[in-house]
């Protein structure tokens, strides 16, 4: 049996650890602020990041990009997978230290890597991580679904006829509001 390690069982995460369920996969899970109830709710074991990296064959990365988490999974973490080991990651690059994954995919310390978040996006034509061996890159759509459209559509016309309006919503940075 396969085991898939979820770095985040919030919003994204859940529904990985689900997935990986539904495919009988032993499914861990670990993060900072993670508890045991929330991982027996899901029915997945909580173990601690050592563990998880440790006994995992696929690890999906789904965090939220923070202090506590750019550089969390580099060179240490590598190290302890196991060479027939991926690393997914649909959350955010800088959680993980590119150069780091690329040692570890260059020297087949691990099996592979599947991205589809970097540190820079787009990422530059000429990007170390282009020219990697067993990767699959794709361009920062993992969130796109059907239903996601109408959704997306629906408040970019919302947004666009707000700052028309000159009451701008949805903003980024309330402190450059004002220079709107």
């Amino acid at each position: 049996m396969a085991t898939i390690g979820v770095l985040g069982l919030g919003r994204s995460g859940a529904p990985v650890a689900k997935l990986g369920l539904a495919f009988e996969m032993d499914v861990v899970a670990w993060s900072q602020n993670l508890t045991e109830a929330r991982c027996a709710e899901l029915g997945v074991r909580y173990v601690d990041k050592e563990t998880l990296f440790r006994s995992s064959d696929f690890i999906s990365v789904q965090l939220v990009l923070s202090k506590r988490t750019r550089g969390l999974v580099g060179a240490a973490e590598f190290a302890l997978m196991k060479p027939t080991a991926y690393l997914i990651n649909t959350a955010r690059g800088p959680i993980i230290d590119e150069a780091a994954l690329i040692a570890a995919l260059e020297t087949g310390k691990i099996a592979g890597a599947g991205l589809d978040v970097y540190d820079e996006e787009p990422l530059p034509a000429d990007h170390p991580l282009r020219r990697a061996p067993r990767t699959v890159l794709t361009p920062h759509v993992g969130y796109v679904t059907s239903s996601s459209y109408p959704n997306f559509y629906a408040q970019s016309v919302e947004n666009i006829c707000a700052f028309l309006d000159g009451k701008p919503i949805r903003i980024l940075n309330p402190d450059n509001a004002s220079k709107i």
